[in-house]
């Protein structure tokens, strides 16, 4: 069992359309915005898992982490569609990508101040590189906004499971998401 998953593992880090942005083809549109979130792993991955973590936090706290990233990912994806530039995106994107799967798999409490950092340095960068590939298309951004929140919603409720292996699936996602976010850090 162990062997079959390093395996698929090893397969998705080493396919090539398992990088980070392996250029999603967006024509424009609402429906294009809104299907980009779901045909690029990282910002699948992450939305799902920030969902799942926040649903972790107290309740009065978690609600508003997918908040903040949906509001300071729109802000971001605007900025890059008026075509500011901002180095490092990518690196900045696998990096979210490590950091939500450390976060699936550890039980370490972080201070609130962290929390809202790390979620809104993950909101940039995929809200940069997100824009920048929908181009000056106003109605994608929109798609992409709820697409983002939909993968929120799905990641909270799964997230306020308590059975067990909800826990140990959680915790095989952070690792194959270690994992992935380190392959695309070094690409």
């Amino acid at each position: 069992m162990k062997k079959n998953i390093l395996l698929a593992i090893a397969a998705l880090a080493a396919s090539t359309s398992a990088f980070a942005h392996p250029g999603h083809g967006l024509e424009s549109g609402f429906a294009a915005g809104f299907m980009h979130p779901f045909s690029g792993w990282d910002h699948l991955l992450v939305m799902f898992a920030l969902g799942i973590w926040a649903a972790r936090r107290p309740a009065a706290q978690g609600w508003q982490l997918p908040v903040l990233f949906v509001a300071v990912m729109a802000v971001s994806a605007s900025i890059a569609m008026a075509w500011l530039p901002v180095a490092l995106a990518e690196t900045l994107v696998a990096a979210s990508v490590v950091v939500m799967g450390m976060l699936l798999i550890s039980p370490l409490q972080i201070s609130r101040a962290m929390q809202i950092g790390v979620v809104s340095m993950a909101a940039v960068a995929h809200g940069y590189l997100h824009g920048m590939e929908i181009g000056n298309q106003w109605s994608g951004l929109a798609g992409m906004v709820l697409a983002t929140a939909v993968l929120h919603a799905l990641g909270w409720v799964l997230g306020r499971q308590t059975h067990p292996r909800m826990q140990k699936a959680t915790q095989l996602l952070g690792g194959v998401m270690l994992g992935l976010g380190a392959v695309w850090m070094l690409a």
